[in-house]
């Protein structure tokens, strides 16, 4: 089971760069002393019908509410591509791009069963068009985040796992409860796919507040083995706390051996999104350090 170089160090960031300056939003972001990016919330579609701009295609994808991908093709913004995949080169304290898709009430994981069982997981998929697409425009994503908060299907998300594998992602599960659920997702991925699935974000705050990293962690060791890295769990929190709180919550967890940590979100931590980065990479930097890491090997970019 590969780890991720610890400890990371990530934001999700939902702006919307052509909005407010694209930028000068990517320079922030590259200086925020932040070392993953977690480009938040992209939403695949059916076959949206409805009115002010109905979808002409199955598949289609969006980030937020503008549309990103339709019919295998680039439709986004075109100062997004190279801004994103900006992320990571030049002077940057960014080292990973992931793409998180989901939340909750949006019904993306039902549109994306319903196109699964329409038509599987190869490339006859116009969703598996779509994220080839993704991989060529944006180089820089290396992993889908699932954040599954609706179906909760073991197939649905063991079968997308797979397709995102077979375009040459590496996978990150987002939970914020039931357990049993997402390791059960792991372990299944585990016997055909070992080491696509990189890392648990797990959600410490709104409908996670409550939640014991070490919980998780001893809930994949029961299924997986003794030995299974506890840098495998990422806690996330969010703005309601200060940096200060933020900072002594990551020290306690830090015990327990997570692989580092995640705010919610980088827009609301405003001017203080650096303060945000270092409370949460001085909570666990100590225990990371010791701990040591290897890095996770890079899938290829194309199709396999």
């Amino acid at each position: 089971m590969p780890t991720i170089t610890a400890p990371v160090v990530a934001a999700y960031c939902e702006g919307l760069f052509s909005k407010t300056g694209g930028k000068s939003y990517i320079e922030g972001l590259k200086n925020s002393k932040f070392n993953t990016a977690i480009l938040a919330l992209a939403h695949p579609h059916y076959q949206d019908k409805s009115p002010p701009a109905p979808d002409t295609y199955k598949g289609d994808l969006y980030y937020n509410d503008t549309e990103i991908f339709a019919n295998g093709k680039y439709v986004g913004p075109a100062e997004w591509v190279p801004l994103v995949n900006s992320l990571t080169q030049g002077k940057t304290g960014i080292e990973r791009v992931w793409l998180s898709i989901g939340g909750g009430g949006v019904g993306d994981y039902a549109n994306i069963q319903k196109l699964i069982a329409e038509y599987g997981i190869s490339e006859k998929n116009p969703l598996y068009q779509n994220l080839v697409a993704l991989k060529k425009t944006f180089p820089a994503i290396e992993a889908i985040d699932l954040d599954d908060e609706e179906m909760q299907d073991t197939k649905l998300v063991v079968e997308f796992s797979r397709m995102l594998g077979k375009i040459g992602f590496h996978v990150t599960f987002c939970p914020y409860y039931n357990p049993d659920f997402w390791v059960g997702c792991l372990a299944e991925l585990e016997k055909t796919d070992p080491g696509l699935v990189i890392a648990f974000n797990l959600q410490c705050y709104s409908g996670g507040a409550g939640n014991d990293p070490d919980d998780w962690i001893q809930a994949l060791r029961q299924k997986l083995g003794a030995g299974f890295p506890a840098s495998f769990v990422i806690p996330g929190v969010s703005t309601d706390s200060t940096p200060n709180q933020v900072q002594q919550q990551y020290a306690q967890w830090a015990s327990d051996g997570i692989g580092g940590g995640f705010l919610w979100t980088y827009e609301s931590a405003g001017t203080q999104a650096p303060d945000y980065a270092a409370a949460i990479a001085t909570g666990v930097g100590t225990a990371a350090a010791l701990r040591g890491s290897v890095e996770v090997e890079r899938r290829p970019n194309t199709p396999r």
